[in-house]
C-alpha cells in the first residue's frame, strides 16, 4: 500500500515538474492572421482560432515541443491585403514568430506569402482556396493544410456532369482572384466529361453583397441547364435566404463547392436552405466512422461551447504539422523544419495525409453530395456523398513544374 502511494506521489511530482520545465522554457511563438470580425470572421476566421487554441492546449498539456511552450499572437487582416502584410510584417519583426498560418481571402493570403517569401518565414494557408498561389506561386516557405480549388472544381465539376451533363451552365461568384480563378477550372474540368459545354452567362457580385433579387431573376431567365457558384460564406446564407421565395431552388439545378460546408450550413434553417444543390464539405464528420474523427469533432464542440466549423481543422493541423516538424529534425531550427515537413505524412481526422513535397499542398480529400434534411442532423448537410481522390483532382507535380516554367517561376 505505502508502495503504490509513493509510486501515485512520484508520478504526481513528474508531471508537475514537466508542466513546469515547459513553462519556465522560452516559449515558441506563431503569428495567426485571419478575418476575425464580421459574417466571414464568424463563419471561418474564429473556429479558426478556436482549432489552433485547442491544438496548443493539447501539445502544451504534454510537455510542448521538445520541451517548449506554444503561443499564439492573434491579428484580424480586415479581408485586406495591406492590413494583412502589416500584421504580418509586425509578428515576425516585433514578436519573431517562428511562422504565421491563417487567411481566408486568397488576396490577402498571396499578399502574405510574397512578404514570408521575402522574410523567409513559413506561411501556412489554412482556409484560402485559390490553387495559382502554391501551384504558380509557391515557394520554399509557403505551405498549405487545405485543400485548394484545383481539388474543388474538378470534384464538383465531375459530379455534376454525372449528375446532370448540361452543355448550357450560368456562373456567379466573387469578381477577384478566386472567382475568376474558379470558373476558368470548373469550366476546363466539366470540359473533359462534356466537351461542348459553354458559359451562357456570368456574374460577379462583391463580397458582402446585400441585394441578391437581381442576380436571382437573371439566372433564372438565362435558360441556362445549371448554375455553377463560386459563392461562399456569408454569401452562400444571403443568396439562399433571397432565392427561396422565388422558389429557385424548385426550378434551378445550382452547384458550388462551398455549399456543403458546415461552417455555412449550420447557420441555415431546415425550412429555408438550398436543397437538392450539390456542395461539397472537406470534413464531413457525420459520414466518417473513425474513432479519431469522432473524439475530435466532439472535443471541438465541447471547447468551442458548440461551434460548427469543418475546414478549421486545418489550423489544428498545421500546428502538429509544425510541431512534429520539429520532433523530427530534433531541434526548434525553422529550416531544418521545412525540411522535414516536405513530404510528411500527417495523422489527421480524415486519415493519413502528404504535404506534396513539390508544392508544399497538403493532399486533402474532398466529398461531393446533395444537400438534404434528416432528423439524425441539426441543420442542413450533404448526402450521398463521394469522395474524391485527391491525387486525381489535384494538379500534379509535372503539371505544376511546367506551369511555374511558363511564368517564368
Amino acid at each position: 500500500m505505502k508502495r503504490s502511494i509513493s509510486i501515485a506521489i512520484a508520478m504526481i511530482i513528474l508531471s508537475v515538474f514537466s508542466v513546469l520545465s515547459v513553462q519556465a522554457a522560452e516559449p515558441i511563438k506563431f503569428g495567426l492572421i485571419h478575418t476575425l470580425s464580421g459574417g466571414i470572421g464568424q463563419v471561418h476566421g474564429v473556429p479558426d482560432l478556436e482549432a489552433a487554441k485547442m491544438a496548443i492546449e493539447e501539445i502544451n498539456s504534454t510537455g510542448g515541443v521538445l520541451g517548449h511552450p506554444l503561443e499564439v499572437i492573434v491579428r484580424d487582416d480586415k479581408l485586406s491585403p495591406e492590413h494583412g502584410v502589416r500584421e504580418a510584417r509586425d509578428l515576425i519583426l516585433n514578436h519573431k514568430v517562428a511562422w504565421i498560418q491563417g487567411t481566408v481571402s486568397s488576396a490577402v493570403a498571396s499578399a502574405i506569402s510574397s512578404y514570408c517569401k521575402e522574410a523567409k518565414v513559413p506561411f501556412f494557408i489554412t482556409t484560402a482556396q485559390s490553387a495559382d498561389i502554391t501551384n504558380i506561386n509557391g515557394h520554399r516557405y509557403l505551405f498549405r493544410t487545405t485543400g485548394n480549388s484545383d481539388l474543388t472544381t474538378s470534384s464538383i465539376a465531375y459530379a455534376a456532369a454525372m449528375k446532370w451533363g448540361g452543355k448550357k451552365i450560368f456562373f456567379i461568384g466573387p469578381d477577384y482572384e478566386f472567382g475568376h480563378r474558379c470558373k476558368a477550372d470548373f469550366m476546363k474540368s466539366y470540359k473533359k466529361h462534356v466537351p461542348d459545354a459553354e458559359y451562357v452567362g456570368e456574374l460577379w457580385p462583391k463580397l458582402g453583397n446585400l441585394d441578391w433579387t437581381p442576380y436571382i431573376t437573371r439566372i433564372m431567365s438565362s435558360g441556362a441547364d445549371f448554375v455553377y457558384s463560386a459563392l461562399w460564406g456569408g454569401d452562400v446564407i444571403g443568396f439562399t435566404k433571397a432565392a427561396y421565395p422565388f422558389e429557385y431552388f424548385d426550378r434551378i439545378k445550382h452547384c458550388g463547392q462551398e455549399w456543403g460546408l458546415v461552417e455555412v450550413l449550420s447557420r441555415m434553417d431546415k425550412q429555408i436552405y438550398p436543397k437538392n444543390v450539390l456542395g461539397g464539405g472537406y470534413y464531413p464528420y457525420w459520414l466518417i466512422d473513425d474513432p479519431k474523427s469522432n473524439a475530435y469533432w466532439q472535443k471541438f464542440k465541447r471547447v468551442t461551447g458548440g461551434m460548427h466549423a469543418s475546414i478549421s481543422v486545418a489550423s489544428t493541423v498545421a500546428v502538429y504539422a509544425v510541431k512534429n516538424a520539429f520532433e523530427k529534425a530534433g531541434t526548434v531550427d525553422m529550416e531544418k523544419a521545412i525540411d522535414a515537413l516536405e513530404g510528411m505524412q500527417c495523422d489527421t481526422v480524415v486519415g493519413k495525409v502528404e504535404i506534396r513535397k513539390c508544392d508544399h499542398q497538403i493532399m486533402w480529400p474532398f466529398w461531393i453530395g446533395t444537400v438534404t434534411v434528416s432528423p439524425d442532423q441539426p441543420w442542413p448537410h450533404i448526402s450521398d456523398a463521394m469522395k474524391t481522390d485527391p491525387l486525381k483532382t489535384y494538379m500534379s507535380c509535372s503539371e505544376i513544374s511546367a506551369a511555374r516554367a511558363k511564368a517564368g517561376k
